[in-house]
Formats: C-alpha cells, structure tokens, sequence
C-alpha cells in the first residue's frame, strides 16, 4: 500500500471517529418529545395536579339507587425542580378524593392542603386508564372545582389535559359550567374571566373554552 493510499485511509478513520457522534447526537435531538413523561413537566410546569378518575360499577347499585352509577377522582398533586427551584420534596402528594353521581358531586375528602405558590403556573392532568368507563361529566366537573382551587392559591393553570377518546364528551360537558369555545380574533375582544386550554393525551386535539356568565 502506497503513502497515498494509506494517508487516505487515515483520513476517513478520523472522518469517521469525529462524525459518528455528532450523527448519534442529531437522531437524539430528532426523538419526539414525551409530552406527559415527568422530565417534560419538569422543565415546563412549576406544579403538576394529576387525576385517576375510575368508574365505581357496582358501588350503591341496588333496586330504587339515585346515586348510582357513581365515578371517583382520586387527586394528587407534585411540585417540580423547575428553573432549579429547590423544594421540600417532589414527591406526589395525595390532595382530595371527589365522588360523583354523573356531573353531580355527593361526596369529597380532602386529605391535604394545596401547597402551590402564587404567581406560578401548572397544569392539570387527568390520565388515561381503563376503568374510567362513561365518567367524562365528572371529569368536566373535578376541572371547574380543581382550577378553582388553583384560582385561589392566584397560581395559574396553564392547560388541561384529558384523554382523548373523551375530548368531546368533556368539551360538550363543559358548557353544563358556562365554558363554551371561542375563537378569538383580532378585531373582536372577550370578557370573561376564566379561561380553558383543553387538550388530549395522545397530543393532537386542542380547545380554548371561556366563561361567560349569560
């Protein structure tokens, strides 16, 4: 092998040490972002309010029963390290139990305080599972009472995500509670003072409800 061919060689192993990362580096960047992964939140949220709704089939059914069906919302919530804060724990904390005939709520138990601070934003996560059979009027309801809850802490809920094979259901629910889509455009103002950023787990689905008193 001459010196040409072996300078040649010796150039592309060096081509090859130096290039291979950064092509490794890139496909990284280029996965999708897990938009419900903790890490995620983390680095968009300063708290996180998480809900497991589950459809109680059998609970108070019995011949005459005005309660039943009845869907439970079980509420944690966590606070995140998010631009480095430093916290007590990041642990999930278990918040309140909420119990509802429908969009009717007949029971509740608070476990904890809502130790959020004001000023900050998060969001509301209702997670997807496979119990939550036909409880997306409680879920509508448990949104209304949470961001209430958060209203007055004066923290700010970003968005609010539910699973999206009851999107609509929600959505439509939601005007049981004067929330109605709204589009805002640029020579039309609003009044209202609430507002829902609605959106589905998987991503993919988005509504801007508003409030309006009439």
């Amino acid at each position: 092998m001459n010196r040409a061919v072996k300078g040649l060689s010796l150039l592309v192993s060096l081509l090859m040490f130096f290039f291979l990362p950064v092509v490794s580096s890139v496909a990284q960047d280029d996965e999708p972002i897990d938009d419900f992964s903790d890490d995620t939140m983390n680095k968009r949220y300063d708290w996180v309010i998480m809900a497991d709704t589950t459809e109680l089939k059998d609970f108070l059914k019995y011949p005459g029963s005005g309660l039943h069906p009845v869907s439970k919302v079980k509420v944690y919530y966590r606070l995140t390290p998010r631009f480095g804060r430093e916290r007590g724990s990041y642990a999930p904390v278990a918040y309140e139990e909420l119990w509802y005939h429908e969009c009717r709520p007949i029971g509740c138990r608070k476990t904890h305080s809502l130790d959020i601070d004001s000023g900050q934003q998060g969001v509301l996560h209702f997670r997807p599972n496979k119990n939550f059979g036909n409880s997306h009027c409680a879920v509508a309801n448990a949104i209304v009472r949470l961001m209430l809850d958060a209203g007055l802490k004066q923290a700010m809920v970003s968005c609010v995500y539910v699973p999206a094979d009851i999107f609509d259901q929600v959505q439509s629910d939601l005007g049981q509670f004067n929330f109605f889509p709204y589009e805002l455009k640029p020579e039309t103002g609003i009044r209202s003072t609430m507002h829902i950023v609605l959106l589905s787990q998987p991503t993919g689905r988005e509504s801007s409800l508003f409030y309006f008193r009439d």
